[in-house]
């Protein structure tokens, strides 16, 4: 995906990384962990010191639409997913099974909505710095309730 301007890239940069925190969970033992969307596996994430998340490029947001063809989803939290890198990349989002996971998470009337949504013409380009401040703002209180810092 190749981004313009500098606000484009903040608003993409602070979306992803809400959308990694929303979908991380912690247990009783304070271990923070993710349910990857296509393949069910737990993913668990390392901390570093200061209590920031070391991720080591293996949990990563995922769409389900593409988001450089489907541009009216591509801030849509029903459209992306914590995933594992590695399906996200090599097996282009496991796509059958991406649709599985994403049916159960938002239900089937969510999911054909999604789909119809995807065919709307939608510029976010005068709503980037928007994006990228309400974003920002929902990943720092996603990181106070994992406990982590950004």
């Amino acid at each position: 995906m190749k981004l313009g301007s500098s606000e484009e890239k903040k608003a993409v940069k602070w979306f992803n990384k809400y959308i990694c925190l929303r979908d991380l969970q912690k247990d009783e033992n304070g271990e923070i962990y993710g349910i990857c969307i296509s393949s069910g596996r737990k993913w668990v994430a390392n901390l570093y010191s200061d209590k920031s998340i070391s991720n080591g490029r293996e949990w990563c947001a995922s769409h389900y639409w593409n988001a450089d063809k489907y541009g009216s989803v591509r801030f849509d939290e029903r459209n992306v997913n914590g995933q594992f890198q590695s399906l996200n990349k090599y097996l282009s989002g496991d796509k059958p099974n991406y649709e599985i996971g994403l049916r159960k998470k938002i239900t089937d009337e969510a999911f054909e909505q999604l789909n119809r949504d995807r065919h709307q013409l939608k510029q976010h380009k005068f709503e980037y710095h928007n994006i990228a401040e309400t974003y920002k703002q929902k990943a720092k209180q996603e990181a106070e309730r994992l406990g982590i810092t950004l």
